[in-house]
């Protein structure tokens, strides 16, 4: 543990503040679809920063955490991305075509196409993932406050929700979006004045620079969770509503793809380089503690900054994407309900993933826990793409196959293996596919 300086204090305490005035002044526009969907008018540069601020958050911690144990094999995960990006982005701009400004959830794309059933599965597990991510982010960022200040876990869990509410609360998806704008550049800034600061090739051992010391198993794993992720990451799906025409959301998602490619190196550089320091630390903690040992005097607050700033653009997205599932996907109320309900939903779900947070404090278990939700809507998502006219019982059978056998399986790995591995990853999406089948065939006979 490191204790922060005053100086350190003040540009966290700033920080948060601009936040909160944020929220103040987007709420003074009374408008219900900025509070919904930011009013659809992002353009091309605030997609890319609200789309990759999304996805950001917990990952630096995760994925150095991940980088201890297996080296830059880890890596996968942000090349699955990258590709994942590339194949999501004509999808992309066929559901801004077919949304036409009726579509606010993930959920509603299989309920206008697929029927009820199916849109309830897609709600369900949307609901579990933004959860799960939630937790997640959360976990991390309270790690980062306990470490620097000694303050019992449940304090700093209260604290950095409390935080994210305000601003939530007051201005919705538009605070979202534009906090995230914020953050994104603050983070983009601050990891490359780290990186160049923290890293020297000779701290490196050249083992830890094969791609491919990791089982392939585990290689797979990674790269699916990549290359799956944008087909069933609700907050991508809102990114792809809120942009303001098809030449904005082309132009974000392309260069999102390149700014995360080169936060992925970054951070590698980083990993590594702390790996090389301190190669006994809790990968948990490892980037916190690599920035508290190896960073000159000064830099410190910033480096601070940078991870509040990558959680807590997670936390808010997280928890408004789940409050907007739980409230548009299972009710029909006009818009002035919806917010009001939604507010409430937002408040209940912050309380919910606080007490979760303090329960579980395990980044890397929670992350493959929740990750593998997501493959099973991905594959199904996957599947309306290649066949429009898939019938919705075919999606019901691929949906209930896939989470039963994830529950099955976790319940597994938990109870007689005692841990969780990135394999599951790749049972969940062999699941999935056996699900559909089946819902084919049966579709078939029936016909």
């Amino acid at each position: 543990m490191m204790s922060l300086s005053g100086l350190d204090f003040v540009l966290v305490g700033l920080y948060f503040l601009v936040l909160i005035l944020i929220g103040y002044f987007t709420s003074r526009k009374k408008d219900d679809e900025e509070f919904l969907i930011a009013k659809r008018g992002l353009g091309g540069w605030s997609t890319m920063m609200t789309t990759n601020a999304s996805k950001t958050g917990s990952v630096m911690m995760i994925f150095t955490a991940l980088v201890f144990l297996w080296g830059i094999s880890a890596i996968w995960y942000f090349i699955g991305m990258v590709i994942g990006m590339l194949i999501f982005l004509p999808f992309a701009m066929k559901l801004k075509d077919e949304s036409a400004g009726r579509y606010y959830t993930l959920a509603d794309y299989f309920k206008y196409n697929y029927g009820k059933k199916a849109a309830g599965f897609a709600s369900l597990i949307t609901i579990v993932v933004m959860v799960g991510y939630l937790v997640m982010n959360l976990i991390a960022g309270t790690k980062i406050f306990v470490f620097f200040t000694a303050w019992p876990f449940w304090i700093c869990a209260v604290i950095m929700m409390f935080v994210v509410l305000i601003y939530l609360l007051m201005g919705g998806f538009k605070a979202v979006a534009k906090t995230d704008i914020l953050q994104y550049l603050a983070m983009i800034f601050i990891l490359a004045v780290l990186a160049l600061i923290l890293f020297q090739g000779s701290l490196v051992p050249v083992s830890e620079w094969n791609v491919f010391r990791a089982d392939i198993g585990t290689i797979i794993g990674f790269f699916i969770i990549g290359l799956f992720y944008p087909f069933a990451a609700a907050d991508m799906w809102q990114r792809v509503y809120s942009a303001k025409n098809k030449k904005a959301l082309r132009n974000g998602i392309l260069s999102s793809l390149v700014v995360y490619a080169i936060f992925g190196f970054l951070l590698a550089l980083v990993a590594l380089t702390v790996k090389g320091q301190f190669p006994g630390i809790d990968p948990d903690l490892a980037l916190i503690y690599g920035f508290a040992n190896l960073l000159p005097v000064g830099l410190l607050g910033l480096a601070v900054v940078l991870l509040f700033a990558a959680v807590m653009s997670s936390i808010d997205t997280y928890i408004f994407t789940g409050a907007s599932a739980v409230v548009q996907d299972w009710f029909d109320w006009d818009k002035k309900k919806t917010v009001r309900n939604i507010r409430k939903v937002i408040f209940g779900l912050a309380v919910l993933a606080t007490i979760l947070a303090i329960v579980m404090q395990d980044l890397v278990v929670s992350t493959y826990i929740f990750v593998s939700f997501i493959i099973v809507l991905a594959v199904c998502v996957i599947a309306t793409w290649a066949r429009k006219n898939i019938k919705s019982s075919t999606l019901v059978s691929g949906f209930f196959v896939g989470l039963v056998g994830i529950i099955g399986l976790l319940s597994y790995y938990l109870l007689v293996v005692g841990e969780v591995q990135p394999v599951l990853v790749i049972a969940g999406l062999g699941l999935t596919i056996v699900g559909l089948l089946i819902g084919g065939i049966y579709s078939w006979a029936k016909k």
